[in-house]
């Protein structure tokens, strides 16, 4: 799993990247603009760097509505050990 932070100033580089997409992918639509396709783009351009940043934790994520009552469970077993609050926006 990855999640992606960016400054400000990548955004209008994106903008250029996606136009272009655009140009030539505009009639097929199932396709797509891939973020780690594009990162990997710009750090070879010399346009942008990336930092990778590492975490120990197991991750599990939603991707199926069949997932859900595995998410429910690994969640709520972090809100018993502690490491999950039960609220998280309070």
């Amino acid at each position: 799993m990855n999640n992606w932070g960016f400054k400000p100033s990548v955004f209008e580089e994106l903008e250029k990247r996606f136009t272009q997409f655009l140009k030539t992918e505009i009639d097929k639509p199932k396709s797509e603009m891939y973020i780690p396709s594009v990162v990997f783009d710009l750090i070879n351009d010399n346009v942008a760097t990336a930092k990778v940043l590492e975490a120990n934790s197991p991750w599990f994520g939603v991707t199926y509505k069949e997932d859900k009552p595995f998410v429910i469970e690994k969640i709520n077993a972090l809100i018993a050990s502690g490491e999950y609050p039960a609220k998280l926006w309070e």
